[in-house]
């Protein structure tokens, strides 16, 4: 069985970890704050006190970090530790460019990365139901398909290094239009008297539905902001998504759109909430808070 590390346990990567572990996986793990780590020791995985150590114990090093300059930290680190043919999977949410950046560097070493975002609540990283697009070359790829398996039920090869990171930013472009989308058409049928739970309903089963709509427009009604994807997180996504496409000279009006006002929300305090609060800002800009009919 092929020996597994994990760098990187937060929301999403301590329950994709205990997934690997569950599937019989070796597993090292680090992570900056230690509970995590002793949580997932008690498990069977073996703590480690550095990247460059979980580097030296795995044959597959998996990286799941808020943001480039965390990756590029952690990777410094691994490569100090890395031996050859050690496959580097990097799950964070990237700039392509940056993607590409890492992948020649572990190449240059002797290795090899992927670039593998994943899309999917807390609760499908708990389940194993992520779906993940991966970039790099399908050789490795195939290779490293059955730990991505221990995390992801769909699981998508969408071309050289760079390209999984690409889908990630197409996936995260829907999310937020959609967020947005969720928030107007729940504030106008408050507005109308309508009960805010049926028009979920009703709207769901039409081609307004949408996994926006049907997870966070319920915890937009009864007012529950807890995390499963934070405001700050896709805030940092839209940055990437508008340099992106400043570079290429897209015109992306609804990006942003929506990536002001998510600015304006973790401004605001909103940060450590779930994208669900976006509705709060809406209300604010519009002088009624939605409730129930």
């Amino acid at each position: 069985m092929v020996k597994v590390g994990f760098i990187g346990l937060g929301l999403m990567g301590k329950p994709m970890a205990r997934n690997i572990l569950k599937k019989g996986f070796s597993l090292a793990v680090y992570n900056r704050s230690r509970a995590p780590v002793e949580e997932l020791a008690s498990m069977g995985a073996a703590p480690c006190s550095s990247p460059a150590e979980v580097a030296q114990r795995s044959e597959v090093l998996i990286t799941m970090l808020p943001d480039e300059p965390q990756v590029a930290e952690v990777l410094t680190g691994v490569f100090e530790g890395m031996r050859s043919g050690l496959v580097l999977v990097d799950m964070s949410t990237v700039s392509p460019m940056f993607s590409r950046q890492m992948a020649a560097a572990a190449r240059s070493r002797g290795g090899d990365m992927l670039d593998a975002p994943v899309s999917g609540s807390t609760m499908a990283a708990e389940q194993g139901n992520l779906t993940i697009m991966v970039g790099g070359s399908r050789k490795t790829f195939e290779e490293t398909l059955p730990v991505l398996q221990a995390m992801g039920k769909n699981i998508f090869y969408m071309g050289e290094s760079g390209a999984g990171s690409f889908a990630k930013l197409c996936n995260q472009i829907a999310v937020a239009v959609n967020l947005l989308g969720v928030c107007e058409m729940l504030l106008l049928a408050s507005k109308a008297g309508l009960n805010l739970s049926q028009v979920v309903e009703v709207v769901s089963t039409g081609a307004g539905g949408s996994w926006q709509l049907a997870n966070l427009g319920p915890r937009m009604i009864s007012r529950d902001f807890n995390p499963g994807f934070k405001v700050k997180h896709l805030r940092k996504d839209l940055r990437i998504i508008r340099e992106i496409s400043e570079k290429l000279g897209l015109p992306l009006q609804a990006v942003a759109l929506v990536s002001e006002l998510i600015k304006a929300l973790d401004e605001k305090g909103h940060g450590e909430e779930g994208t669900q609060a976006l509705i709060k800002l809406v209300e604010t800009l519009a002088s009624h808070q939605i409730s129930n009919a």
